[in-house]
């Protein structure tokens, strides 16, 4: 798998705690490299009264963005991130950021897209409009990390399963971007579905044979989903041995759904306080496409704390 990383940065107070974050996770992984990418805005972007002379606005975003570049680069280097693996780029008269980021991570055949997430209010939280929603919603082929700091220093990361193509996919890219980074513990998590709807209250009291007959096929269903859970799971976890990681680091998990799998997800996350969640940006089983109900973009909105790694699966 392709090592190089883009990085969007901005220049802000979180970007630059990101960056030092995700500096301190990757400052040891060997091939690892960055680039760093700034998008400074369109002069129609601005308004009439930010207008300085003619002739000097462009002069001044230029300096000013190769200026946020500098810092970024000086941010990187002194987590011990080499600095001959980083590269910066400067993108001028950007109207659109995300498409800008993505159009170069493509060009530049990228395969991990990085940013910060800015400071959020609940009103913010209800909209889609944002670099990092815009980044997760529209990369294809691309895994989008979100970092919302500060990050939980856990070394433990998540990675919540729904079924096989689902899994190997993010095996995959756990095996080949996270196994090098030593002292991670990995979580392979199944929530199990709640009752179909054939089991549900039939509205009667059932007889004694009906409700043998049910509880034959609930056990058959239990024990059926229980078989092919555990066998996805069992080869998840031999492919992160099989890629360096060591067993004990590895562990496999089941539990029942609660209420929703987003909210049970999020309570998840929170109560063991993962440093990594990696999920399809298809939002599990469903396939849905990542649009604002999706379970993977109700993660994205809510997690805190954490770096959500959209695996597009």
């Amino acid at each position: 798998m392709d090592k190089k990383i883009l990085f969007a940065v901005d220049g802000s107070d979180q970007c630059n705690q990101a960056l030092r974050t995700a500096g301190d996770l990757l400052k040891n992984h060997d091939g690892c490299q960055v680039l760093l990418y700034h998008c400074a805005p369109e002069l129609q972007v601005f308004y009439p009264g930010e207008m300085m002379a003619p002739g000097s606005m462009e002069s001044y975003l230029e300096k000013a963005g190769k200026a946020v570049l500098e810092a970024s680069q000086r941010v990187l280097s002194e987590t011990g991130f080499p600095a001959d693996r980083i590269a910066v780029k400067l993108k001028m008269e950007s109207v659109a950021p995300s498409f800008d980021i993505l159009n170069e991570a493509a060009a530049s055949k990228i395969q991990t897209v990085i940013c910060g997430r800015r400071g959020r209010t609940p009103k913010k939280n209800l909209l889609i409009g944002s670099t990092s929603s815009r980044l997760s919603q529209y990369s294809t082929m691309r895994t989008v990390w979100v970092i919302d700091t500060p990050v939980h220093q856990t070394r433990k990361i998540l990675i919540p399963m729904e079924g096989s193509p689902d899994s190997r996919a993010l095996t995959y890219y756990a095996t080949e971007f996270f196994a090098p980074i030593p002292d991670l513990s990995y979580t392979l998590l199944h929530f199990m579905p709640k009752l179909p709807p054939r089991f549900w209250d039939h509205g009667r009291i059932l007889n004694d044979d009906e409700e043998k007959n049910r509880n034959r096929d609930l056990n058959e269903w239990r024990n059926g989903t229980l078989r092919e859970v555990e066998k996805f799971l069992a080869e998840a976890r031999d492919a992160l041995i099989g890629g360096s990681v060591p067993p004990e680091k590895v562990q496999t998990q089941i539990v029942h759904t609660r209420s929703d799998l987003a909210r049970d997800m999020l309570d998840e996350i929170d109560r063991n306080q993962y440093q990594f969640v990696l999920i399809g940006k298809k939002s599990f089983k469903e396939q849905k496409p990542f649009l604002i109900g999706s379970n993977a973009n109700k993660i994205l909105k809510n997690v805190k704390n954490t770096i959500l790694c959209l695996v597009d699966s």
